[in-house]
């Protein structure tokens, strides 16, 4: 039967969520001096490939401090292009560790349903799909609100428009991202902190209007520069607006885990 991408699409802003109940709980390139003490909170934004990236590896790996500090109190994944058909995987691996997992299908690729999806050691509330301006395919962000040490932030996933024309890049701009950016900022608190982490295809690099208006919104956000697709491309980040006194410190995991995208590790403390 053919699949019908309206049809689909309506689903999708409906939000085919799969949210889990929670009870909580290498090396690297461009690493800032981080201290001993574990941090409050580790975040992870990661494009695995269409569902091909080893998250167990990546997961085990984060657990056991192999990224240059202790492992963090609290987790939270930001997760693009996980695959609908693989959703039990990924029930898998949060049920083992009592987590709760959002999942927020996108497009179908003529194979699999891609989407993007939070795992959390918090409980996430208010889990929502967050539907962006069309562009050449269907793009839909993945929320939720979580709660740190007593603090209350929200918590996006979110993966823009890839294509860019070549007269895009002469001109060094991109609007259709710069849209969608504008539009997913217009649904989040103004001033509430939080976190928005994914795969933002700003393959023009920080003049990117999307790049620009993201990191006004996101004060706190840490410089990036280290690539994060081909060796040559910062199209990964995590933007984040932090409670007073908390830092931040972000740096690109060398191994790519099998995808075709380094994982952005922030430790918040």
């Amino acid at each position: 039967m053919a699949f019908s991408i309206a049809r689909f699409v309506s689903r999708a802003a409906c939000a085919l969520a799969l949210i889990i109940g929670s009870t909580s709980a290498c090396t690297a390139a461009g690493a800032a001096t981080l201290p001993a003490t574990p941090p409050l909170l580790a975040v992870l934004a990661w494009n695995m490939d269409a569902g091909r990236g080893d998250l167990p590896q990546l997961v085990a790996d984060l657990d056991a401090g192999a990224f240059g500090s202790a492992p963090a109190h609290e987790q939270v994944l930001l997760l693009q292009e996980a695959v609908q058909e693989e959703l039990p995987q990924l029930a898998q691996l949060a049920g083992r560790r009592r987590w709760s997992m959002f999942f927020v299908p996108e497009h179908h690729d003529g194979e699999r349903t891609r989407g993007n999806a939070i795992l959390s050691s918090r409980p996430l509330r208010d889990a929502r799909p967050i539907p962006l301006p069309l562009e050449r395919q269907p793009r839909i962000a993945a929320a939720a609100d979580i709660a740190v040490d007593g603090r209350e932030l929200f918590v996006v996933s979110a993966h823009l428009e890839n294509r860019v024309s070549w007269w895009k890049a002469v001109l060094a701009s991109d609007a259709a991202r710069g849209r969608q950016a504008e539009a997913l900022l217009r649904v989040l608190p103004s001033e509430a902190p939080g976190i928005v982490g994914g795969d933002f295809n700003t393959w023009l690099g920080p003049g990117e209007p999307a790049w620009r208006a993201l990191a006004r919104r996101f004060g706190d956000t840490p410089e990036a520069r280290t690539p994060t697709f081909a060796g040559r491309l910062v199209l990964d980040h995590l933007f984040v607006d932090l409670p007073e006194g908390w830092r931040a410190a972000t740096r690109v995991i060398d191994d790519t885990y099998r995808s075709d995208h380094h994982p952005v590790l922030m430790l918040v403390y």
